[in-house]
């Protein structure tokens, strides 16, 4: 079977549409031909200058743009949309302007249009996303908006995500850490305890029962595309091994931990428990189904299978439940899948600019109206109360409050990780598919990663 070597994200929630054609000799279709052609400067100072993001054909202040993939997919549209409504309600003198960009390719489009000088006000970003954007020189420190009485307010270890450099260039909008989600459904079915696995070695020892008694299971839905948010999912399953591929510019793909790792994801390819390079969205819809009995994704899961089947909050409680990660040194770790805010530093209305971006991220209203409902995920407040501590005071969102986000760590996100995050991703296919010896997929994993990362 073919190894994938793509290099291009897609987005965790799959089947987003792209950003819709703009209007002929509209901003948004010059801000694309500028873009895309690496028009001249002088085009930056004419007829795109008039488009700049907080400006618009009349010359008014008061429009603030948006750039986000969230108003780009169907689940989350209708949810961004009547957050936009109601804060434009709430300050009449304040339009916000949304452009949706698929996930797929906000990072690129963003990146070239900081270079074009001319990008949004605003903009929703995740991951590696807000490193690549952070390297153009373009964000805005945010640290004269983020007070210390704002900051106190915020979980402290998801305020540190959005700082690079010792500079706070991002803030938390939604939090969804990658857990273990176990369907107890299944392992009842299987003759097993409906409790999740600590380890690893426990969890193939689970795998092996339930793909015997029912074999047209998906046992473990792992994320192992080509593209960095493939490497992501994989990122703190390494780490559990005590792996990591690469450190800074140094490769480290070929250790004993990381054989142990390779070995694993060997057997959960060869013993048919994960179907190869599959996106982590793939494996949603059949979760809804129950044809599934682990998978690694974020707290999306509960709004996307309820959406699917249609199940009640106690249905839906009553057949899934959500754990850490497994581990097979003792320690657990997850990673980020956050959707961060940030704002640009060519933004006539930043004061303007972070009241909404505080609004959408902190408000009880919009965290009860959106972050919960539509993103399904967990807001960034450190001492979330009334209507909001409520939504929150669920098995699933407490898992995630107390026991996930607690183990969340920072993969090596930045050039290196850009450079390398195809070839890691080829190793861990080969190990999957191929008969190739461990030891000789992680000598040829080192060689190529040392390669990626010691220019």
């Amino acid at each position: 079977m073919q190894i994938l070597g793509l290099r291009r994200k897609q987005h965790p929630v799959e089947g987003a549409p792209l950003r819709s054609a703009a209007r002929p000799g509209s901003c948004q279709a010059r801000r694309y031909r500028l873009v895309a052609t690496g028009a001249v400067l002088a085009l930056v100072s004419g007829g795109v200058a008039a488009c700049s993001s907080g400006g618009s054909a009349g010359g008014s202040k008061n429009v603030i743009t948006f750039a986000n993939w969230a108003a780009a997919e169907t689940n989350t549209a209708p949810g961004v949309a009547a957050m936009i409504k109601k804060y434009e309600s709430l300050h009449p003198g304040i339009t916000i302007k949304s452009e949706p960009i698929s996930f797929t390719d906000i990072d690129q489009q963003l990146v070239g249009e900081v270079k074009a000088g001319n990008p949004p006000d605003v903009a929703e970003l995740q991951g590696g996303y807000t490193y690549d954007l952070a390297a153009t020189g373009g964000l805005q420190p945010l640290s004269s908006f983020a007070t210390s009485s704002w900051q106190s307010s915020i979980i402290p270890r998801e305020l540190g995500l959005g700082k690079i450099s010792g500079q706070q260039v991002a803030i938390p909008w939604t939090v969804a850490p990658l857990a273990l989600w176990y369907n107890k459904t299944v392992m009842r079915k299987a003759g097993l305890k409906p409790t999740p696995p600590a380890t690893w070695a426990q969890l193939l020892t689970d795998a092996k029962a339930i793909h015997a008694k029912e074999p047209k299971v998906i046992v473990l839905g792992n994320d192992t595309t080509s593209r960095e948010y493939g490497l992501d999912v994989n990122w703190p399953i390494m780490r559990s091994f005590g792996a990591v591929a690469f450190s800074g510019t140094k490769a480290t793909a070929n250790t004993p931990a990381m054989q142990k790792y390779l070995t694993f994801i060997r057997t959960i390819g060869k013993d048919g428990y994960t179907p190869e390079n599959q996106k982590q969205g793939f494996f949603r819809q059949p979760a809804a189904s129950n044809q599934v009995a682990f998978t690694i994704d974020g707290p999306y899961v509960k709004g996307v299978v309820q959406s699917l089947n249609h199940a009640s909050n106690q249905a839906f409680y009553q057949t899934w439940a959500a754990a850490p990660l497994p581990t097979a040194t003792g320690t657990h770790y997850s990673i980020p899948t956050d959707h961060q805010l940030v704002m640009f530093k060519n933004s006539p209305n930043k004061k303007a600019a972070w009241e909404f971006m505080n609004w959408l991220a902190t408000s009880p209203y919009a965290v009860s109206h959106y972050t919960i409902p539509y993103e399904g995920s967990i807001p960034p407040l450190a001492h979330p109360s009334g209507t909001v501590a409520g939504l929150l005071n669920n098995p699933v969102s407490q898992v995630f409050v107390k026991q996930i986000v607690p183990e969340v760590v920072i993969p090596a996100w930045g050039a290196s990780y850009s450079a390398a995050y195809a070839d890691v991703m080829a190793g861990i296919q080969n190990a999957m598919i191929s008969s190739t010896p461990i030891p000789s997929v992680a000598s040829t994993m080192q060689t190529a990663v040392t390669g990626d990362v010691s220019g």
